[in-house]
């Protein structure tokens, strides 16, 4: 992996030719820059572009590490989780007994990808615990509620009352899991109160008695 210099940053970057007309930059998680570029590009000008660019380019690197600069590392429920990299597989390697993640060198397009589905599957997979938890709950009716998971900035989940849906934000795989339960207990209240009302509160409080605790931790975790 080559380096190139913007200002005071050294930016990692990979060149992947392929069939494309365009050439496209990625910011992955690892911080580097995955450049798929057309065959007739040159790496010059694919520099020469980036160093024209430079202050956009340093813009979406410190983007994208904002983004992640909560994980120092790649965790799974608090967990953190082993990675390294293995030319003899295709495909990432989870082993959540073993906190281990192996990821190919070869298919870097790939891993985010995978790592997004793994990430999507186990918090689905907790949420369906939760509701199976509070399903006799005696305060909410959620026998009903569609779970749904998707990647959002500024919310950490939201609840449709009317077609019984809430939704988690994916990034709460990366957090303990007290904080998806915290956060499914504040949605699955909204199904009763769709507002952030007196009643709202006293309901949450029944479900979750420490939910004040716990939502300024999870604000600091993410520096909300």
């Amino acid at each position: 992996m080559n380096e190139i210099v913007l200002g005071d940053i050294a930016l990692k970057y990979l060149i992947t030719y392929k069939k494309n007309k365009n050439t496209y930059f990625y910011f992955k998680r690892d911080g580097y820059i995955q450049i798929n570029a057309s065959k007739y590009q040159k790496e010059k000008d694919i520099l020469k572009f980036i160093k024209n660019n430079s202050e956009s380019f340093i813009l979406k690197y410190n983007k994208s590490i904002e983004k992640y600069k909560q994980i120092d590392g790649y965790y799974i429920w608090g967990i953190k989780y082993h990675v390294t990299k293995d030319n003899q597989i295709k495909e990432i390697e989870f082993n959540h007994d073993l906190w281990t993640i192996k990821e190919p060198i070869n298919n870097i397009d790939h891993n985010d990808e995978l790592y997004i589905k793994e990430e999507k599957k186990l918090l689905l997979e907790e949420a369906s615990k939760l509701k199976e938890k509070y399903l006799n709950n005696g305060l909410v009716d959620i026998s009903n509620i569609k779970i749904k998971t998707r990647a959002t900035i500024t919310r950490f989940g939201s609840c449709n009352y009317r077609l019984k849906t809430v939704n988690l934000n994916l990034k709460l795989v990366h957090c303990e899991k007290k904080f998806i339960e915290y956060v499914f207990l504040h949605e699955i209240a909204h199904l009763r109160h769709q507002n952030h009302s007196k009643d709202f509160y006293i309901l949450l409080s029944k479900l979750c008695p420490n939910y004040k605790e716990l939502k300024k931790e999870l604000n600091q975790k993410f520096k909300r």
